[in-house]
């Protein structure tokens, strides 16, 4: 291996290893649906930055959004079972609008190691919030959602359902590692090589 090849080498190893220390979070994301019908996604992100601002390696940020319909915020809302209260109780924070969740009564929402309620009648097309203590990486899932919309037929709201529909999303970091190989060319320009 020439100089220069050495030399591109050890740098395309730095930059990496640089990359990876600065970006490691993982994401899931579940579509959300009632009777079939496709009504928004939540997607969890452990650690980093993720549509959260700055927060702890050990949370996760939990992001709703609806593309019909809404969020209910008035009895249970959300649930989650699966690697929550883990190295303490999880406790809900940041989360966006101005709303209040806290832990409480299940209800309708299937998933029972954590329900989160809310206390009021609002409604919203995106929720945005830090859950602590929870680990994605090892088994975390996302219970029924509370949801106000036409799909709720004659109720106005009920309960829907998550499905995932992806696994681990690489962070830039983990891309990073794509570019890593040298390619095998030859010299046989009239450069230097």
């Amino acid at each position: 291996m020439s100089k220069n090849r050495l030399s591109i080498f050890a740098f395309v190893i730095a930059a990496t290893l640089a990359m990876l220390s600065s970006a490691s979070a993982t994401s899931i994301s579940e579509d959300i649906a009632v009777g079939g019908t496709l009504i928004g996604t939540v997607t969890l992100t452990q650690g980093g930055t993720g549509s959260c601002t700055g927060f702890s390696s050990t949370s996760v940020c939990v992001d709703v959004e609806m593309t019909s319909g809404s969020v209910r915020l008035g009895g249970p809302v959300i649930g989650f079972s699966g690697n929550v209260n883990e190295g303490g109780t999880s406790v809900v924070s940041d989360v966006s609008g101005g709303f209040s969740l806290s832990p409480g009564a299940c209800g309708g929402v299937t998933m029972e190691t954590i329900c989160l309620d809310a206390t009021g009648s609002a409604t919203t097309s995106s929720l945005l919030f830090v859950l602590s203590n929870a680990e994605i990486s090892t088994g975390i899932s996302v219970g029924n959602i509370h949801v106000a919309g036409e799909f709720c037929g004659n109720n106005p709201t009920c309960f829907a359902t998550t499905t995932p529909v992806s696994s681990t999303v690489p962070e830039p970091g983990t891309l990073g590692l794509l570019g890593t190989g040298i390619p095998s060319w030859s010299c046989s320009s009239p450069l230097p090589c």
